[in-house]
């Protein structure tokens, strides 16, 4: 690859590391590999950088001696890789040719993120208590491990019935059950993708309830952190998932959203990435603009109701 130096007046060797970021890799010099969920993030932001410098280029005409890359675009992909590289297994961020910056998330890949996702809650304590306890907007549910459910309703009154379980594929599974099921990804997405519709008055189909069902599980079920992590890892390798970016829920609290295009709309999911708390889903049904939103406040275990 040869480049355009003659506008310069610089040797070639000064030409390569003439971009931004290119004092902070010559400082950082010999450091440990990085990971590969840091190469994951910043191959993506590399390619995002060549597919808008692509997008923006004017036609030129081929030539069939070289490939000539003009300055400023290499700078900035150059300058990509740099950050990159000293940033390793941090936040990536790119120079935008407008001198704007946007954040790494419109370039890392869903699988990337969940994974890392997953290595956050695998390491989150289990915690310990005779009900599982969920809020969601003003009501809020305690549930047994015999299943027994209390309700505790705006006004402090409480309903008591029984709760019929969590869902995944085709079976329903008690307390128990989720503590029975196994961690392995690959065995999960199995199960996430051999989803049929549950009732005939559900309308979405089966790739959105797949991504529903293991998304209530990681929100409002009382999965152990090994458990939450295979479920992550098992939607990082489920097609059809993409990053959206960093957003606010309906309570004000930062995540990133994640959706997934089925066949009837567009379901949404927002995770905290620092704690791999599902904050928020927003799901299709019958269309489109017809949407359920359900918002987590808290989940976790407890030893009394109310």
């Amino acid at each position: 690859m040869t480049y355009d130096l003659e506008e310069t007046g610089m040797t070639e060797q000064q030409a390569l590391m003439d971009f931004p970021g290119a004092e902070a890799l010559r400082a950082a010099g010999r450091v440990e590999a990085p990971s590969a969920q840091a190469l994951a993030r910043a191959l993506a932001a590399v390619e995002e950088a060549v597919r808008e410098d692509t997008a923006r280029a004017p036609r030129e005409e081929v030539r069939t001696d070289a490939v000539v890359t003009p300055l400023r675009r290499r700078r900035r992909i150059l300058s990509v890789v740099a950050l990159a590289a000293v940033a390793a297994g941090v936040t990536v961020t790119g120079v935008s040719m407008a001198g704007g910056t946007h954040h790494a998330s419109r370039a890392q890949s869903a699988s990337a993120f969940l994974n890392d996702v997953a290595e956050v809650a695998a390491t989150q304590p289990a915690g310990s208590g005779t009900y599982w306890h969920v809020r969601t907007g003003s009501i809020e549910a305690y549930i047994s491990r015999s299943m027994d459910a209390s309700y505790v309703l705006p006004d402090k009154a409480v309903r008591k019935g029984h709760f019929p379980g969590w869902r995944l594929g085709s079976t329903t599974y008690d307390w128990q059950g989720l503590d029975a099921l196994p961690t392995d990804p690959a065995q999960l997405l199995r199960q996430i993708e051999s989803t049929t519709r549950a009732s005939a008055d559900e309308d979405e189909d089966a790739g959105t309830l797949g991504f529903v069902q293991a998304g209530i599980l990681l929100a409002n079920a009382p999965a152990g952190p090994q458990l939450r992590a295979g479920l992550f890892r098992a939607l990082a390798e489920l097609k059809g998932v993409t990053v959206v970016g960093t957003v606010k829920d309906s309570a004000g609290r930062t995540g990133t959203e994640l959706a997934y295009r089925g066949a009837v709309g567009t379901t949404k999911v927002i995770i905290a990435p620092k704690t791999g708390t599902l904050l928020e889903l927003i799901e299709p049904w019958r269309s489109e603009k017809d949407q359920r939103t359900a918002t987590y406040l808290s989940a976790g275990l407890t030893n009394t109701i109310g």
